[in-house]
């Protein structure tokens, strides 16, 4: 049967390696769209407009694709595009009706969910230049690992010159009055693309590497203690390896339709929880006083306006949210509640297609990514109250989806068979 000429070009054998050039190539163009070079949330770090660079480059591609190449895409890919539309032009739209927020302030507060886009970036220009094999893949995301964390560690000891001209704070002045900042951890938490330096022992676990991933385990272990301490992320970082450890045992029998368990089960308990301390005006056991706050304004203004989404503001736009309710809320650090508060009923159908996508990705390829890719779905979902899971992770989901088509059907002995039956599918 012939096959189709596809941007994901067909290896001519089965385990060919990659040249040198097509790694270094790769390694470069997946560190400079990760985001680890992107202007940090504090300013300090990172290139000026980058990220809005990646992002432009993004969108061509995606017209080209819609215009010259529609027919490659998968109901995957459609499924990819109909969530980060829905999640880029929603909030947007919604902060208009509800707190009369000009349009162009929404969508400049949205512009990180297009960075989902950069999937189609990396397909479109470098995912068709050749197959690269198990072995060329562990070399990329090592030589990926030693950039980030020398990246980081150049950063936390100032030896790159931290940005200046900039104005930025997330102590007492952008809160209430009264407020007391308590986090005095290390400046570099700010610093963009933490998910790279677990990505590579990620990948050695789930081939089962356990020696090999060591020394990797350690460096990470290092840098979360002395650079990132998010704890959040270390959580995530711990139960990621978890679900890994698991689901690598059982890749070839697991009934994939048991993901859905775990996101409903887990999104359920938690607004079972959430409902209750609400009602009985007790404290979230896990957030601070700050965040309990946040917490309680989000859901009240949630469930009075029957799950209608609300939006999001913009500190552009008179101050944010505390022009309006007194106090300055980061709507992605509540969480599932905040996530409810923007989306309102929309949330669940946007979690939903985040679902089916990983759901119809494993089923298909079953390789150590799509493995590496439920595993932190499974993990968002477990840790919903901390993060928005929806729009802050995009370039470590797009990355993972490129990673997903590249390596290609994982068979038993582990080898890099590509069989592209129909266009991008492999």
């Amino acid at each position: 049967m012939p096959l189709n000429p596809t941007l994901l070009k067909v290896p001519t054998a089965v385990g060919i390696v990659a040249s040198t050039w097509d790694k270094v190539l790769m390694i470069a163009a997946l560190a400079l769209v990760s985001g680890l070079f992107f202007l940090s949330d504090d300013h300090r770090f990172g290139i000026v407009f980058l990220r809005e660079a990646i992002i432009a480059l993004s969108l061509v591609a995606v017209v080209y694709i819609l215009i010259a190449q529609k027919e490659q895409l998968d109901t995957v890919d459609w499924y990819f595009l109909a969530m980060v539309g829905m999640l880029f032009i929603l909030p947007p739209i919604f902060a208009y009706v509800n707190f009369q927020q000009p349009l162009h302030y929404g969508f400049l507060e949205e512009r990180r969910t297009l960075m989902y886009l950069l999937y189609f970036l990396i397909m479109v220009t470098l995912g068709g230049r050749r197959g690269y094999g198990d072995a060329d893949l562990e070399t990329i995301l090592k030589y990926l690992f030693y950039v980030a964390l020398g990246w980081s560690v150049a950063n936390a000891f100032e030896l790159i010159p931290r940005n200046s001209g900039f104005s930025f704070s997330v102590h007492a002045e952008q809160f209430e009055e009264g407020f007391v900042a308590t986090d005095d951890r290390f400046a570099t938490r700010f610093l963009e693309a933490g998910f790279l330096l677990p990505l590579y022992p990620y990948y050695l676990l789930a081939r089962g590497q356990f020696l090999k991933a060591v020394l990797p385990i350690i460096l990470l272990a290092a840098y979360m203690l002395y650079i990132n301490q998010t704890r959040g992320f270390g959580l995530a970082i711990v139960l990621t390896f978890i679900w890994i450890t698991i689901l690598r045992q059982r890749a070839d029998n697991f009934n994939v339709s048991a993901l859905l368990l775990i996101p409903v089960v887990s999104i359920l308990g938690y607004l079972t929880y959430f409902l209750y301390v609400y009602t009985f005006n007790e404290s979230v056991a896990f957030y601070d006083y700050h965040r309990n706050r946040e917490f309680v304004i989000m859901l009240r203004e949630a469930l009075n306006g029957f799950l209608m989404p609300h939006g999001a503001l913009s500190l552009q736009f008179n101050g944010g949210f505390r022009s309006v309710y007194g106090l300055n809320i980061y709507v992605s650090d509540i969480g599932v509640t905040g996530l409810l508060f923007k989306y309102g009923i929309l949330f669940f159908p946007l979690a939903f297609l985040m679902v089916m996508i990983v759901y119809q990705l494993f089923a298909k390829y079953k390789n150590n990514f799509s493995i590496i890719l439920v595993a932190l779905l499974l993990t968002d979902f477990m840790t919903a109250p901390f993060g928005d899971f929806l729009g802050r992770g995009a370039e470590e989901f797009a990355l993972l989806m490129v990673l997903v088509r590249l390596q290609g059907v994982d068979h038993e002995q582990h080898k890099y068979i590509a069989c592209v039956r129909r266009r991008w599918a492999s």
